[in-house]
């Protein structure tokens, strides 16, 4: 509880605020002659005791909607017929936006009787009703939000009226139902909370160990994302062309095209998508042709790993043969049976060990005729190709 502060009134005026103190409590003093013989007429005083609220209000009592105000009266010169409204406790019932309570002395002498009003006396003991929160947007992305969002609340109070409500924007933590507090306060100092929840997730996921694995007749695209329910969207375009096509939409951590051409070098690209609607950065990767061609093409191609050469097969043709050539020097020769030879990662020729090492390569290709021995060739065409630094 707290007390209305002491006040001092002449009969039938209004009290004038001294402080605020726990109980109020009011003096009220009567005044007669002065000097020898002098006559005192009574006097009144008052405190109302209430759960304190602000702006001048009172919420009640800690038993119920009301306020107890409480006379006491002086007659030091037995001066009193009777009193009227001036009883030891008098209740005020709530709610009230404004009343008084009066006691009032009547005199042995006759009228005029002498009244002490109480000040105003306002009680709101209920809070705010019908409060609700209002987003300031609706969510970015499959019930989520991704970047700050407003909350406001709202209400109603039919006796002091609203004072304030609530307003605040989220901006995080990163959750499912991360609640959110706010409210109305009306002017007794009564409140209503109305917290709410939302799905916050402002955080992009992060995309990593992005790579190809070329083979004779498929991509095999990885990925890795920081969380494992996140979707994935994969592009794919050829070297030189303009239009992507979307390959993939899913989730998962791999994915194998086998939708390609395999003497072609394609790039992809990786975005993972979160449930918010968060995208990570995209990683784009090349994927580079297993199989390398005859194909004239509008530019020389980059090699995968360990690469296989191919040509039309010659009809008639016993076996072929088969030259490759690092700048002007040749490093292999071979005789295959059928029209391909796959480049070992390291082999021998003419008493040297080889490798694919980064640089530029041209190779030759002949159709054998008749037996080995007779070496007798026909050209088929030539190609060249790059090994990329790994």
């Amino acid at each position: 509880m707290r007390r209305r502060p002491t006040q001092l009134i002449r009969p039938g005026k209004t009290p004038v605020s001294l402080g605020l103190i726990a109980v109020a409590t009011v003096v009220l003093l009567s005044f007669g002659l002065t000097g020898a013989g002098a006559v005192v007429l009574p006097g009144a005083s008052y405190t109302i005791t209430g759960i304190a609220g602000t702006n001048g209000w009172y919420r009640g009592s800690p038993g119920g909607d009301f306020v107890r105000v409480h006379w006491s009266v002086s007659d030091p010169d037995n001066q009193i017929d009777h009193t009227s409204g001036c009883e030891a406790v008098v209740n005020v019932p709530g709610p009230t936006t404004g009343t008084q309570r009066i006691c009032t002395i009547y005199l042995v002498t006759g009228p005029p009787p002498i009244s002490f009003p109480t000040s105003v006396i306002k009680i709101d003991r209920e809070p705010p009703t019908g409060v609700v929160a209002t987003r300031s947007r609706g969510p970015d992305f499959n019930g989520w939000y991704n970047h700050p969002v407003g909350v406001g609340w709202h209400g109603s109070d039919a006796t002091s009226g609203i004072a304030s409500c609530s307003a605040v924007t989220y901006s995080g933590p990163d959750r499912a139902s991360a609640p959110v507090g706010g409210g109305c306060t009306d002017k007794a100092g009564n409140t209503t909370s109305a917290p709410v929840s939302i799905n916050y997730d402002a955080t992009a996921p992060v995309l990593s160990k992005v790579s190809v694995a070329s083979r004779a007749g498929s991509d095999l695209v990885h990925w890795k994302s920081s969380s494992p329910s996140d979707a994935v969207v994969v592009q794919r375009w050829a070297r030189g062309a303009k239009q992507r096509a979307v390959v993939y939409r899913g989730s998962g951590s791999a994915f194998t095209d086998k939708r390609i051409r395999s003497d072609l070098e394609y790039t992809y690209s990786v975005q993972t998508i979160d449930q918010a609607g968060n995208g990570s950065a995209i990683v784009s990767v090349a994927g580079l042709p297993k199989v390398l061609t005859l194909r004239k093409l509008p530019y020389v191609p980059r090699a995968a790993p360990r690469p296989i050469l191919r040509w039309k097969a010659k009809r008639g043709a016993a076996y072929y043969h088969v030259q490759l050539f690092r700048g002007s020097r040749r490093i292999l020769a071979a005789w295959p049976i059928a029209h391909q030879l796959g480049l070992p990662a390291v082999w021998r020729w003419a008493g040297h060990r080889h490798r694919l090492a980064p640089g530029r390569y041209r190779w030759y290709v002949w159709e054998g005729l008749g037996p080995r021995a007779f070496a007798r060739y026909r050209t088929i065409g030539s190609a060249q190709f790059i090994v990329p630094k790994r």
